[in-house]
């Protein structure tokens, strides 16, 4: 596999694109909670588990199994319930990641984003284990708390739940969990031998499979932690929200969470990275294979269950490894998101929905900076468009002129920005507001702490920016927040808890926060010192450029 460093910055630019994009049923007797809700052993319908004391006096449990081990024969397989144990198993410590790549790519060998998994990389495919957070005082009125369930991001191909502290929105009132799903070849490999071994004649989206199976967990769980499984939402960030997304088009999914949150990602809009069909998907997988040594379709599906794990992550096959995500035609996503919504077939719920200002710049610098030949020039980014957009580029160029823009960096960053993250959350927003509440956002934060140096790319709001002000980060990994970005970081937990609660982001103490409308177009503008509507989203992002072209250009 060719190293960041010496492909060439123009196709490693491209490559980069695209792989870091991305019923309800009477339910079988439930967790039994123990006397007193506070106690760090919880009976689970597995068995009992001994957690630890959080911060601020809540409680965090981590490394619970929700999924049997996904190996040996199990491998590309849906997963399948967890093995019951005697005994009380201590969940004090997290569990391995999912199997990744290490993402130490940074000139000094530091990671590119700051979760420990990203640092480590692993090679362990028992890997299906899940984190909960609960606050200090459990339900004053005996009511069970509100859930959310969090889909890390990563491309589909690297992170962890683990990477993520819930202890701040526990402190909100919420019971948080988080959750590891197979990644990768791994979790999203389709291929005709695989499909022929399945009931309903299709493969891929294990990794969508075992998000369902956390959810399924979590119903018939949550209660002996104090949640309530009538109020779950199911959230993410990057890849997690395009997976969110998927799953509000999934009926298999239907009645396992009641709101949802896309934080920038999306997989139903134009400009989104939409799923692949399955024979898309079963193309790429034949070709994965035959790049392993299984090119034979009569002894695939066995010759790939016996590749090592450290080369199904580090083999490209026909495109770069971390080029993964879901496909329809499997049970769980049957057909295209936007087809869904288009014919009703969804699990319309209230939405929380947004992205930030700055999304693109954090790949600029990353990938042209810091691993590519440095930064653009006026022509080296005229160059770049027209590799990336062929017949498109002379518009583009147009509406995004080197000229209009401090460098040609942040010319080139607006134009990523614009059309693969700004311009779909709108369109989600437009989309979703049809059929139920939606409240959208924009984090706009031009000072958040950055996770790696940009020496010629100012950072502002980037990709991933705002889950500093949601999940605490290591002051050792990212910058600590300035008393401003703290105040902006409790208005935004109180808001996503509230939401998480009630379905609706608005109460006492924070700014009014309007319901998304197709005529009104207000989007929450999320800054220190000015939470508020705005209606120049639209303006500001050049999304009436972009809606014909994405449709033409995916």
């Amino acid at each position: 596999m060719s190293s960041p460093r010496t492909r060439h910055p123009l196709a490693w630019a491209v490559a980069a694109v695209t792989a870091l994009l991305l019923s309800l049923t009477t339910p079988p007797a439930t967790a039994a909670a123990d006397a007193g809700h506070d106690s760090l052993v919880v009976r689970t319908d597995r068995g009992s588990v001994r957690g630890a004391a959080g911060r601020d006096g809540g409680r965090v449990f981590q490394g619970i199994p929700f999924a049997a081990p996904p190996t040996g024969e199990l491998r590309w397989r849906p997963p399948r319930p967890a093995a019951r144990w005697h005994g009380v198993r201590d969940t004090i410590a997290p569990a391995h990641p999912c199997p990744q790549l290490p993402l130490t790519l940074l000139p000094d060998g530091g990671p590119v984003l700051p979760g420990e998994s990203n640092r480590t990389g692993s090679t362990t495919e028992d890997c299906l284990y899940l984190n909960v957070w609960t606050p200090d005082k459990v339900r004053p009125t005996g009511r069970p708390l509100p859930v959310l369930v969090w889909l890390h991001g990563g491309g589909n191909a690297y992170g962890a739940g683990s990477d993520y502290d819930g202890s701040a929105l526990a402190a909100k009132g919420l019971v948080v969990v988080t959750v590891n799903y197979r990644l990768g070849a791994l979790g999203f490999l389709a291929h005709p031998a695989l499909s022929a071994e399945s009931a309903d004649h299709a493969s891929g989206d294990y990794g969508l499979m075992d998000q369902q199976a956390a959810l399924r967990w979590v119903r018939h769980n949550i209660g002996a932690f104090g949640g309530d499984r009538n109020r779950v939402t199911l959230g993410g960030q990057s890849a997690g929200s395009a997976d969110t997304c998927a799953h509000l088009a999934s009926p298999t999914a239907k009645g396992l969470f009641h709101r949802a949150i896309q934080q920038s990602g999306s997989c139903a809009s134009p400009g989104a990275l939409t799923p692949l069909t399955l024979d898309a998907a079963e193309r790429k997988g034949s070709g994965f294979a035959a790049s392993l040594g299984c090119a034979d379709p009569t002894t695939a599906a066995a010759c790939l269950r016996t590749v090592p794990v450290s080369a199904l992550i580090g083999t490209t096959g026909t495109g770069p490894a971390s080029l993964w995500g879901p496909n329809t035609g499997p049970r769980v996503l049957p057909r295209p998101p936007r087809a869904a919504w288009a014919e009703g077939q969804v699990n319309a719920v209230p939405t929380l929905s947004g992205n930030t200002h700055d999304e693109y710049r954090y790949f600029t610098a990353l990938y042209v900076d810091l691993l590519g030949a440095g930064p653009l020039t006026p022509s080296s980014y005229e160059a770049l468009i027209r590799l990336q957009y062929g017949e498109q580029a002379a518009a583009v160029l147009d509406a995004y002129p080197a000229s209009a823009h401090p460098t040609a960096n942040l010319a080139y960053s607006a134009v990523g920005t614009d059309q693969r993250f700004a311009c779909p959350a709108r369109s989600d927003s437009r989309l979703y507001s049809t059929r139920a509440p939606v409240y959208a956002y924009e984090f706009s934060d031009s000072q958040a702490p950055p996770f790696i140096p940009a020496p010629h790319t100012p950072q502002g709001a980037f990709h991933a920016s705002e889950l500093a002000y949601l999940f605490p980060m290591d002051a050792d990994a990212v910058r600590p927040l300035t008393p401003a970005q703290h105040r902006l970081s409790a208005t935004m937990t109180a808001y996503w808890a509230r939401f998480a609660a009630t379905g609706n982001p608005n109460g006492l103490g924070t700014p009014s926060w309007p319901r998304y409308t197709r005529d009104g177009d207000r989007i929450q503008e999320l800054a220190p010192g000015r939470v508020a509507p705005t209606t120049g989203f639209a303006a500001d992002h050049q999304c009436t450029f972009w809606q014909p072209l994405t449709q033409a250009h995916p």
